[in-house]
């Protein structure tokens, strides 16, 4: 069992997918349009003596671990990039960490499996009707408005998650943002695995 989770938990973490939504400004020409290509690390984070963390390769993974995924989105155009939406899933078998979400404030929203992005933590009807928290190791996503990347910018989203006792699934065709399209043009949307 030991080794069906460590190796779906690096699979996982190895074909995650990342997305970036841009909103292109009206191109000079029509061979120029903002480009966004993004890069998804993953390291596993252990805390020694004196509660000091460090971050380590995440080659192999326990119940318990927690991971820190970074996902850096670089504008590798001449234009600048408006209206970035830069998102991480969390697949099942992770829980998220409550607040780990950097940079956070408002311009980061999480989600639940099919659900709508909202400030942490996430409510719910519950019973009688009466509004609840939504556990956790329920969220699936997070998404950062990030707005405008200047030329040859980067920016970095990060979040941490604990691997839970069961082994991870992703569904492939689950897409970990919502597209949202801009009002006067269509998204240019960038994925890299």
């Amino acid at each position: 069992m030991k080794n069906k989770l460590i190796s779906a938990v690096l699979t996982l973490c190895v074909a995650l997918p990342v997305f970036a939504e841009t909103k292109a400004p009206a191109p000079a020409t029509p061979a120029e349009k903002p480009v966004v290509s993004v890069s998804l690390t993953q390291t596993k984070i252990v805390t020694g003596a004196g509660g000091r963390e460090r971050e380590v390769d995440a080659k192999s993974v326990r119940p318990g671990d927690v991971i820190e995924y970074q996902a850096t989105y670089t504008n590798n155009s001449k234009l600048p990039v408006k209206g970035l939406l830069a998102g991480l899933p969390i697949p099942e078998g992770l829980e998220y960490l409550p607040n780990s979400a950097k940079p956070g404030g408002a311009i980061v929203k999480a989600a639940a499996k099919q659900g709508e992005f909202a400030a942490e933590p996430l409510m719910r009807n519950g019973a009688a009707g009466k509004p609840e928290p939504v556990p956790y190791n329920e969220y699936r996503s997070l998404r950062w408005e990030i707005g405008q990347l200047k030329a040859g910018a980067s920016v970095t989203v990060r979040a941490r998650a604990k691997v839970e006792g069961g082994v991870p699934t992703v569904n492939a065709g689950a897409q970990p943002v919502e597209p949202r399209a801009p009002p006067a043009a269509a998204p240019q949307t960038t994925k890299t695995k």
